[in-house]
């Protein structure tokens, strides 16, 4: 006698259910791995700028101290006696009269 079967037909590919939960697991990563890459970025960005701000600070200071020019001038002979007379004038100006 004849036997009956009955096949089933074979999958080619995913069915939807899968497709949705390998995506919201893509989903769950990303928003973990997100914020921790922005907080990366931000540091990097930071110390980037801190060693600018460094290494303009210290050709400033070489600049300065080359030409004797701006704020990091020292003054010299007569200019520094004046100066430093005016400096402790101006000390004892700014000095409450309670104090010494």
């Amino acid at each position: 006698m004849f036997k009956l079967r009955v096949e089933m037909p074979k999958q080619k590919g995913f069915s939807l259910i899968e497709l949705l939960i390998v995506v919201a697991i893509i989903l769950i990563i990303s928003a973990i791995a997100i914020p921790n890459l922005l907080r990366a970025r931000i540091a990097a960005n930071e110390s980037s700028a801190v060693g600018s701000i460094r290494a303009i600070n210290t050709a400033e200071t070489a600049y300065y101290s080359t030409y004797a020019v701006g704020y990091l001038r020292r003054p010299v002979g007569a200019r520094a006696a004046a100066l430093g007379s005016l400096r402790s004038r101006v000390t004892t100006l700014n000095t409450p009269h309670w104090v010494g």
